[in-house]
């Protein structure tokens, strides 16, 4: 049986495609302490010159979707960051239009009362398999912060709770270093994958600025 590599899609992975300088180096955070798992581990974390970048990525393990011939899918956890200094409402009108023209489903759409955060769940199909995302974005001084989990539909009920607990409790630190300086070339990077030597991609979606 053939796999395909499933790309999310608005509110997901994006990575930005750049030459940066690197800056000097901060101050070493302190680790991140797994109990669960039993490790724990120093974040990989540089500042630069470029204004959008995938800061961090978590995933379950990759288990098979019945409802879609088997295709192994992971529900996920990320975090992309985007230069800050955009009006937050104009960012969300974007992200909602971006969403209902790409034939995904709004279910849940609360904005707080400064305007400072907004959480949007959605749903859809892509590559022949319900999905269902949830996401968290933070809008600081110098960056624009957006924590997305997903999983599929048949997953959510046993992860759609934990998702959310991770995704809600994104918070910005006021403390981003550098402001950006350039918009780079921006492309989708694949969050679920099939464990296969071959994929078919849908074409790439981007995120609305």
């Amino acid at each position: 049986m053939r796999n395909k590599l499933i790309y999310l899609s608005g509110l997901t992975i994006l990575t930005a495609i750049y030459a940066a300088t690197p800056a000097s180096a901060p101050t070493s955070p302190a680790p991140v302490t797994f109990p669960v798992y039993g490790f724990s581990i120093n974040p990989f974390e540089m500042p630069t010159d470029g204004p959008v970048l995938q800061a961090l990525q978590m995933s379950w393990p990759i288990l098979p979707m019945p409802s879609n011939k088997n295709q192994g899918a992971a529900p996920a956890v990320n975090v992309i960051v985007w230069p800050g200094t955009q009006d937050m409402t104009q960012y969300e009108t974007k992200e909602r239009l971006d969403l209902q023209m790409r034939g995904l489903t709004i279910q849940h759409d609360n904005t707080n009362k400064d305007n400072t955060e907004w959480t949007l769940e959605y749903v859809g199909v892509v590559n022949g398999a319900g999905m269902h995302w949830y996401a968290h974005v933070v809008g600081s001084a110098k960056r624009i912060f957006i924590a997305t989990g997903m999983a599929p539909d048949e997953m959510w009920g046993q992860y759609g709770d934990k998702i959310k607990s991770c995704v809600d409790s994104l918070k910005a630190t006021g403390t981003a270093q550098i402001a950006p300086t350039s918009v780079p070339t921006l492309t989708t990077t694949p969050a679920m994958a099939a464990p296969s030597s071959t994929a078919t991609a849908v074409p790439p979606i981007k995120l609305t600025p």
